[in-house]
Parts: structure tokens; sequence; C-alpha cells
């Protein structure tokens, strides 16, 4: 007999010939506590989620996702879904309830003629380089490689490649989603195009996503990146300069500007570990040549610490970040605001802000969102409005659980702070743990959220995926 949470917030008891059978039905692993790999299988990217399933169901196809639902459905289980893991609320875990873990599934099937590629929802961006790159193709997904393309998707999805080619929902051609009912649907722009508009920036809210169908584009092998690292002393200076280089840079340099500490990582001259820094960050899309001669000015704004610039193979650029926030090691909480302008005076906060950090391995980041993805109407897909010409992201790391209360509270206090510059908006991968609830989602998805609460009533009247930015369905 088992004990596990149900969608009330209650326990009911599974008997042994209910467990049986639903182990039996299974072709991947059904995992309780107590069970060898269970301890591994529960573990995910932000070392602060620290939750106990009551069974973790490792599916190694479509059929395994089908009967998992069926089984939560049926049984009215608090149901988690983990893609790849990278979630930083932790959504894709629960106490007590029963995780779908797709992480089995990372199959990439590429087709070069077509320049298209077919991934499965347990898959990295790691999965989807090495296998696109293999042809000299790729497509706008993240900048970490260990991220999940399902999670990293379903939210929107901002890459190094994002000002040429759009945000990584923008080059979905198709999905494969499990509904609640336990029934396989195809989405796309012909069939089933409120479920394919609603997967496109509304998350989890409607289903399980176990393929996804991926534009492809000729992108590298190599690539120019831009990297010099200044001290953070020169900051408000380097930021203004690199504002107004912005302002008239193409669709293939796409930029954000990066404000951290050096880590003690032997990659970095162990001289300059801890040394707080000021990056211009960017990747150019075209011919390296060209790169090099366009980024040389955020190269020459003063005498860099270091400068990490040059050609680099895209998958090298796609993991550089992968160090820096090592899976299930660092203690997370990330913050993000859309900004409406980035004026002197929010510069100058900004840096004021970073210089008063309780932690060192609180790292902000601002990404120019001019290119492509700011060229898709607000009704187009349900990620909404792309307005906005800045957005701005707290992300904060740390190592001892002492200091969680701490830092969590820094961050939420200063992302209070920054909310005069913005409108209200946040991407919402990156919304701490969703604690303002509905009010923080309908702000986001504006005048789409009426229209996904109808959606998400036809494909989860009951909202069954509820772990997640919620959406609820519609009365």
């Amino acid at each position: 007999m088992m004990q596990i949470m149900t969608i009330t917030g209650k326990e009911m008891v599974l008997d042994e010939a209910t467990l049986k059978g639903f182990r039996d039905s299974i072709r991947g692993v059904v995992l309780s506590q107590g069970d060898k790999g269970y301890e591994e299988a529960r573990v995910v990217f932000n070392g602060m989620i620290d939750k106990r399933p009551a069974l973790i169901v490792r599916c190694s196809g479509v059929a395994d996702v089908i009967d998992a639902v069926n089984f939560a459905r049926e049984h009215s289980l608090l149901v988690a879904v983990r893609g790849g893991g990278h979630s930083v609320a932790g959504s894709s875990t629960c106490d007590g309830g029963i995780m779908i873990d797709l992480k089995l599934m990372r199959g990439v099937l590429v087709d070069p003629a077509g320049r298209t590629a077919r991934v499965e929802g347990g898959a990295t961006l790691g999965d989807l380089d090495r296998e696109t790159q293999a042809f000299g193709l790729a497509t706008p997904a993240g900048i970490i490689s260990q991220t999940g393309i399902a999670g990293l998707t379903l939210g929107g999805g901002f890459g190094w490649i994002r000002g040429k080619y759009g945000l990584s929902i923008d080059n979905l051609l198709s999905v494969g989603v499990i509904t609640a009912d336990g029934q396989f649907h195809r989405a796309s722009e012909t069939e089933n195009t409120d479920l394919f508009w609603a997967v496109r920036g509304g998350g989890g809210n409607f289903g399980i996503v176990t393929t996804f169908e991926f534009r492809l584009h000729p992108v590298g092998p190599m690539l120019m990146f831009c990297g010099p690292m200044y001290p953070a002393e020169q900051a408000s200076r380097i930021l203004q300069s690199w504002r107004d280089f912005m302002e008239s840079a193409p669709d293939d340099f796409t930029s954000q500007f990066v404000m951290f500490n050096i880590p003690p990582l032997p990659s970095f001259p162990s001289e300059l570990h801890g040394k707080a820094v000021a990056i211009p960050a960017g990747v150019y899309s075209g011919p390296v040549e060209e790169g090099e001669r366009f980024v040389k000015p955020l190269r020459a704004l003063g005498t860099p610490l270091l400068d990490n610039s040059g050609p680099m193979p895209y998958t090298t650029i796609q993991s550089m970040f992968d160090a820096l926030w090592p899976e299930g090691t660092l203690l997370c909480y990330f913050r993000s605001l859309y900004l409406d302008s980035f004026s002197d005076d929010v510069i100058e906060t900004l840096v004021a802000t970073f210089k008063g950090r309780p932690e060192r391995g609180i790292m902000f980041v601002v990404h120019d969102l001019r290119g492509a993805s700011s060229r898709v109407a607000a009704d187009q897909t349900a990620f909404g409005d792309r307005g906005a010409p800045y957005m701005l992201e707290l992300n904060s790391g740390w190592i001892d659980p002492r200091d969680s209360e701490r830092n969590v509270a820094w961050t939420r206090e200063r992302w209070a702070d920054f909310k005069r510059f913005s409108s209200g908006g946040v991407y919402l991968n990156h919304a701490g743990f969703h604690e303002e609830g509905e009010s923080q989602v309908r702000i986001t998805f504006g005048p789409n959220y009426d229209r996904l609460r109808e959606i998400k009533k036809k494909y989860d009247p009951t909202n069954l995926f509820r772990l997640n930015h919620n959406i609820s369905p519609a009365e």
C-alpha cells in the first residue's frame, strides 16, 4: 500500500494490486522511495528544490506517458511533469504526488534536406545541438546545454541566435501532445490550431508535449562570440556604450549584458577568481570575419581584465555557461522583468543594486530584445506582447542553505524595486517560485489570458496539469 497526494491536497491510499497493475503497464521504470535509482531520479537542476514524489514514472515512450496520465487522472493524483528538470521554480517535481519523467526520451531526428528536427520531450539543448550541427543546422534554443528543450520552448525560448531567427516557439512547426484525457494530439498551423497557439508560450498547462518539430537554419559551425570582461567599477560607462551600440545593431547580432563575479573555475586565470566583471556579450550569426569587425568596438570600450572573444564552434558557445550553473549543486532563485527602457536612471539603479548584492553568486543579465523575435504580433502566439525593448534577469545562486532566506528575500525586494521601470510583464520561465500566482500570469499574457483559459478548459478542465505558471480553466 502507498499513500499518495491528490490534486485536492489530501492523501489517498493506493493498494498493492492497483500499484502492481500500474507498474506492469509501464515499459520504462516506476520508482518509489527506497527503490534503487530513486534518489538520483528525483534530483532537479535547482539544489534548493528537495522534493520526494511518491512515484517517479520514467517513461520510455509515448505509450508510457499515456498510461501515466490516465492513471493520474483516474486517481486524481498531483502531477509533476519533468522534461529536462531545469525548472528553477521546481515545477518538474512534487512532494507526495506522481512525477511523469520524460528524461529517458531524448531522441533527435534531423531531416537535413527539409531542414527540420523532431525532438523528444526529454531532450536537452545539448542533444539537439549535437545532432543538428552535424549538418550545419540549428534552431534558437537557450544558452545552457543541460536545459530541457520542453520547458524552454513551452515558455518561449531565448537563445544566442534569437535576433536573426526569433524565439524557440517561432521556429516550432508542430507538437505531439498527450492531454489530460490521455489522448494524443498532433498540433500545428493546420491541425488543432488552438492547442498549437496555446503551447507556444503557454507552458505545460495543456498537456505533456512528447515531440517537438522545429524549423532549422544554416548556422555555424563557427560563429563570432563577443565576451570582453571589463572591471565592474566601469559598469555604468560600459552599459551606456553597449546600449548606444545596440541601437543600430543588425539582426545578425544577439546580445546580453552580463554582470557577475568570475568563479573559481580552471577556465579562468586564478588571479581573476572572484573579480566582479561587466560583459557586453553577444553572438554574430553571419560570417565570422564580418562578426569580428562588427564587435570590435565592444572589445575596445576600455581595458578588459580578460577577453574571451573569438570565433568558436556554435556548440561551444551553447555550453559555455554550463559550468556556472551546475545541475543539482547550486541553490537558485531567478526573477525576470521586461523593461520599458534602458535609461541612465535604470543603468545607475542596476549598477548600485549589483554593488549591494549579499552573495557573489548573484548574476545580473540584461537582454537586448531587438531583432526577429520582437517583430511577432502579440496575438500570433500565446507568448503575448513582444514590445519590451529589454529584459532584466536577477539570477541568484549560492551554496549554503543557511543563506537561502536572505538571498531569496533580497532578490524579491530588488525585483520589486525595478518594477518602476516596467509595465509588469515577466518571462515566466524565470518567475521566482510563481508566488504572485494568477495576477502575474494575467499581467504577462495580457489580452491572450482569457483565450488561454478557454483552451485550458477544453483540454484540461480539471486542471490536472497545475504545477506550472498555472492558467486556470475558464468557468
